[in-house]
């Protein structure tokens, strides 16, 4: 199995197999093309590096030393590393201690929970050994949506703040994006960056008082530094993108996870939030800016005015919370004008999620004026639909509980929307117990595939 190149052919690399059409290459050429390659970029001159081959769970190295982090680890059970030495390590009389490698593996009796553990333990050392305000990218290759999930929720565990998720386009796809048609053929970027000591002070100030000042303080720092580190504008071909990360929502859930893994109380519910963000933050295209930041946003829209929208289908009730914003953000539509545009957006929801009716969902989250067409309501409206819709869903969540109490109880479908508002009313409310009875019976994809969850749930099993 040659790779081809218009130059010639050559093996593939990165890639063990045993091939069916076998031909000879001389080693010892390909040895002086390596140190040729590494002669050439002054490897021995620069006096700079290091390379340290330990585990990443213990690091010898002081605290807040690092200036910058990249990594590349090992994601679940997509290749077992150590296992892939075996044929050379026959022939060198060695073996690899492979019990602190973060993989997923049956044969090692490795589960999700002990990669997640070992990897929690990486991410501290990463954590300690950074300097405050500095960053931490991690590349991402895994189809899992559990296994990206177990990732963010370490990641935040630990007390990075994930300020952003990109694609990365690596050019040439590795052995299993070329031959399958189930691998990943982009990598995914995470960029997250450890608080910096201001944002920290600021924390502490409200974990020995919470009092209304201290809280509005830390909040404001928090999303104050997380708009900072996110980029203003995307240009593409003098195209504008809008950047997600900017949106209420996103930063909504970046403040809760925060303040969650922290564990300190939610300093206000999604409207309030909505208030807080249009009296202290600019709003361009319905993202927030910082001051400085706007004036910069309103000049390179000025010059590349053509703004792309990004791609939207309804899979989840949030999502057809934002679809529906979107549609009615120029003008008021009726039902018929919104149902058909909806059916064509509509696509299959998580396993075991169970997305309300369009009508439903209006009618929560949207007003009608007397031609009965839907609009989005102002700020005090919004927040008082808010309260009532926290109350349907906290009343459909009270049957799930009704429901995981049975001694042979099992919930195959819930409401996701019920169940993360449910989950954060136990958890404000210290009731733990709860949040784990119900995740122990709502059906697993549903709970290790939802970000929100998957928080509020490994808490709760910790302070159990």
């Amino acid at each position: 199995m040659n790779k081809f190149r218009f130059s010639g052919t050559g093996t593939t690399s990165g890639t063990f197999y045993i091939s069916s059409l076998n031909r000879e290459f001389n080693v010892l050429n390909t040895l002086r093309r390596k140190i040729s390659s590494f002669s050439q970029c002054y490897y021995n001159g620069r006096n700079n590096s290091l390379v340290n081959l330990i585990s990443a769970t213990n690091l010898n190295i002081s605290n807040n030393k690092i200036d910058y982090i990249f990594v590349d680890p090992p994601f679940g059970a997509n290749i077992m590393y150590s296992e892939l030495n075996s044929l050379w390590e026959s022939w060198l009389h060695i073996r690899t201690d492979n019990t602190k490698e973060a993989i997923v593996n049956k044969t090692q009796n490795k589960t999700l929970f002990d990669y997640q553990t070992l990897m929690n333990a990486s991410f501290k050392e990463f954590y300690r050994v950074l300097k405050p305000g500095k960053w931490l990218t991690m590349e991402f290759s895994n189809t899992s949506a559990s296994v990206w999930n177990s990732i963010q929720n370490a990641l935040q565990g630990v007390g990075f703040i994930i300020a952003n998720v990109a694609a990365l386009d690596k050019k040439q796809g590795s052995f299993k994006a070329v031959t399958t048609t189930t691998a990943v053929k982009q990598d995914l970027i995470i960029s997250c960056f450890k608080p910096s000591e201001k944002l920290l002070a600021h924390f502490e100030n409200m974990r020995q008082s919470d009092d209304n000042q201290n809280i509005f303080v830390s909040t404001q720092s928090f999303i104050e530094e997380l708009l900072t580190r996110l980029p203003v504008i995307i240009v593409n071909e003098k195209k504008t993108t809008a950047v997600v990360e900017r949106s209420p929502k996103i930063l909504y859930d970046r403040l809760i996870a925060f303040f969650v893994q922290n564990g300190r109380q939610i300093p206000m519910d999604a409207s309030e939030f909505q208030r807080f963000l249009r009296d202290t933050f600019v709003e361009r295209d319905g993202m927030f800016f910082t001051a400085e930041q706007a004036i910069k946003y309103d000049d390179l829209r000025r010059q590349n005015p053509e703004m792309v929208s990004l791609a939207l289908f309804v899979g989840s009730e949030a999502d057809g919370v934002q679809w529906l914003k979107r549609e009615l953000v120029d003008k008021p539509q009726t039902y018929q004008d919104l149902q058909p545009k909806w059916m064509q957006d509509l696509v299959a929801p998580k396993k075991g999620d169970a997305i309300p009716e369009l009508m439903q969902i209006l009618e929560e989250n949207f007003l009608k004026n007397e031609d009965s067409q839907w609009y989005i309501p102002d700020a005090e409206n919004e927040a008082d639909l808010e309260k009532v819709r926290t109350r349907r869903l906290l009343r459909e969540f009270k049957t799930y509980v009704e429901a995981a109490e049975k001694p042979k109880g099992r919930i195959k479908e819930a409401r996701l929307e019920a169940l993360r508002t449910g989950f954060k009313n136990c958890y404000q409310e210290k009731d733990f117990a709860t949040i784990v009875r119900v995740g122990d019976r709502i059906p697993q994809s549903l709970l290790t595939e939802d970000d929100v969850l998957l928080q509020y749930y490994d808490i709760a099993t910790n302070r159990i």
